[in-house]
């Protein structure tokens, strides 16, 4: 079972926390890690067809001050289809209407064959899927703020198989829960008065308070909770878009 990760705020953060309890899943997810983070609209994806916690990259990213975003996507891989190689790894990146899209996903889909303006590298039906949906946008003209004609896109890409995502084109983060409750996704909020966290799967424990601004504010999303913070299931069939640490659509 593939897992991911999403992180939204409305100042660049660094994904230190969050990324040190999710590589862990890579335990059981053996087969590939990756992370990608926005500058802007230019993206930066750092991966590898290898367990997240014998990678030396995924532990210098864990300490690495520097690597902040607003946005952050990453993914842990158990793999269905394609080989164990960089190519099948997530999250896929493409450059789309002058910008960078960037793209997880978890389940399974038997896509039916469709003529493609963007087309896969890898064998995965995640990228598949990512080249299908890019395609789609570009020839019904989808804006990325036309949140409700994305959302019955995913919809329609939802009949053939299984599906949660979550993709940025820079400015807003969609993350979208498979119609029929497959697997989960799971948010938590973090807003100040900040307090003190722990880890899920590792006896870690921090200060928020010590490591967030008190005007900062911003979403984690997760297939399963993190740490100990309170969290709240994404419905069924939902896409949530998030900008800005804030969510400005879907409930």
């Amino acid at each position: 079972m593939c897992e991911l990760l999403g992180l939204n705020f409305n100042q660049p953060v660094r994904c230190s926390l969050s990324f040190r309890g999710f590589r862990h899943r890579g335990e059981e997810n053996p087969h590939g890690w990756g992370i990608a983070r926005f500058d802007g609209h230019a993206s930066q994806v750092l991966k590898e067809p290898i367990k997240a916690p014998n990678s030396k990259l995924a532990t210098f990213l864990r300490d690495y001050d520097s690597f902040v975003s607003k946005i952050f996507i990453g993914h842990v891989r158990h793999a269905t289809r394609g080989k164990h190689t960089l190519q099948n790894t997530h999250p896929f990146s493409r450059p789309f209407r002058s910008r960078d899209i960037v793209f997880a996903h978890n389940g399974t889909v038997n896509l039916p064959r469709l003529p493609l303006k963007f087309h896969p590298v890898g064998e995965t039906d995640s990228e598949l899927l990512l080249c299908a949906l890019l395609t789609r946008l570009s020839e019904d003209d989808i804006r990325f703020t036309e949140f409700k004609r994305i959302e019955d896109l995913l919809h329609e890409f939802n009949k053939y198989g299984t599906m949660n995502l979550l993709f940025s084109e820079g400015d807003h983060l969609y993350s979208y829960r498979d119609y029929d409750g497959y697997n989960s996704l799971w948010i938590t909020e973090r807003t100040a008065p900040f307090g003190r966290i722990s880890l899920c799967d590792e006896d870690w424990e921090v200060d928020l308070a010590e490591e967030k601004r008190p005007d900062q504010r911003g979403v984690v999303i997760a297939t399963a909770p993190l740490t100990d913070e309170q969290w709240n299931e994404q419905q069924p069939g939902s896409l949530r878009v998030f900008k800005d640490g804030a969510c400005v659509y879907g409930a």
